[in-house]
């Protein structure tokens, strides 16, 4: 055991007399007058830093294996700022982040250790992805798209095609919103994936994909985020595939035998745009409402008979009443909630009975034209703005 060495203002005294003395100060006489009895030169505030550490033999330090030390408290010290034990030989502290080198090293050492499984655990799993998505898909011909998929194509490309026209980007880091709503760009994408035109990209960001989770059934990489991977385009053709995509992106016209299916996809996107609107104007006032077949019934029927434009209104009305209902009545808020499509049911039936010509809303700055129906109503089928301010008719 390494010797206390006792401190050069005490080197006058006896162990016996600095034994003495410390119990004076612990027990409560004046720090000035053991001073002058022993004759230390030193102030009363800082007589007790002149004390021999404290052995403590039941913590041993673990570097050295040695008793550690611990430096005298003031006796005015609260409980929380007492000294830690340290060792004389080579300074480890008996605290978390210790300082000593053995510590500092064995902290590295641990750092040093983790990184390097943190790059394993990625490598394997990017061989992962590899395995499971760097597939030999066979491609799609040019010739061979029908016109829904080149519609959902065009937009995708325009929403997310890297500037070497080489992958799609994720969605997430897009400026355009690919869809109105999260439902409308799943369907496109599935679509899409489904009919082979696009695939995952293998070099998709790690954070894509989730973690095996056994209690939800999962097995990585199978499940991944939509709007946070990178997606590969397998189409082929008799030119080079970047005049296919320019193609695609900027198509010149639609003929009479895609009619029906340009109706369709007016109307879905109609549809989306409404339930759209309607979200943002039942969160905008605090009412909880979970959308069914019921509301999504309804907005179809009033898009036989009315234009988006007009929708809003209707929408507005409906939300603004179930809201003075919920002001002015004992009702709950999911009693005023639920009265909203039923309200806007109402009004369009009295505008159409009596022949009411409903005020068209224009878009609002909080719900931007989503890319797939700027793509469609103004490149696809040219109608512009009348995709917003008329209702789905035959073209």
């Amino acid at each position: 055991m390494r010797e206390i060495e006792i401190h050069e203002k005490l080197r006058h005294l006896t162990m016996l007399q600095i034994e003495s003395l410390m119990n004076k100060y612990y027990n409560g006489v004046k720090a000035s007058d053991i001073i002058k009895e022993y004759n230390i030169d030193t102030t009363s505030s800082k007589l007790y830093t002149l004390f021999p550490p404290i052995i403590c033999e039941d913590i041993i330090c673990p570097v050295c294996n040695e008793p550690m030390y611990k430096e005298r408290d003031s006796k005015s010290s609260y409980s929380w700022n007492k000294k830690k034990p340290f060792c004389a030989i080579c300074g480890h502290t008996d605290e978390i982040i210790c300082k000593c080198n053995y510590c500092i090293a064995e902290r590295e050492k641990v750092k040093k250790l983790n990184e390097e499984r943190k790059v394993r655990i990625l490598q394997e799993k990017r061989e992962k992805i590899k395995k499971v998505y760097d597939l030999n898909i066979v491609p799609v011909n040019y010739s061979e798209l029908n016109f829904r998929e080149k519609v959902f194509l065009g937009a995708l490309l325009r929403t997310s095609l890297s500037e070497d026209m080489e992958v799609i980007l994720p969605l997430n880091d897009a400026e355009r919103e690919l869809a109105p709503t999260i439902g409308y760009i799943k369907e496109i994408l599935s679509y899409l994936i489904g009919r082979g035109v696009v695939s995952v990209d293998s070099n998709s960001s790690i954070d894509a994909f989730l973690d095996s989770n056994e209690e939800k059934d999962i097995e990585f990489p199978n499940v991944y985020y939509i709007t946070m991977v990178k997606y590969r385009i397998n189409i082929v053709g008799d030119e080079d595939i970047k005049n296919i995509l320019s193609k695609i992106i900027n198509p010149k016209s639609f003929s009479d035998a895609d009619k029906e299916d340009a109706l369709n996809i007016w109307k879905e996107i109609a549809l989306e745009e409404c339930i759209e609107y309607f979200e943002y104007q039942m969160k905008s006032v605090r009412f909880d409402f979970n959308m069914g077949e019921k509301t999504i019934a309804i907005f179809k029927d009033l898009l036989e008979n009315f234009s988006v434009s007009q929708i809003y209104g209707i929408i507005y009305k409906s939300v603004a009443n179930a809201t003075k209902y919920y002001q002015e009545n004992s009702v709950s808020k999911k009693q005023a909630a639920n009265s909203v499509i039923g309200g806007c049911q109402r009004y369009a039936e009295r505008a159409m009975i009596n022949n009411w010509e409903l005020a068209k809303y224009s878009r609002i700055k909080e719900l931007s034209q989503s890319m797939i129906s700027e793509f469609f109503f103004d490149r696809v089928i040219g109608v512009g703005s009348l995709g917003f301010n008329m209702p789905p008719s035959e073209l």
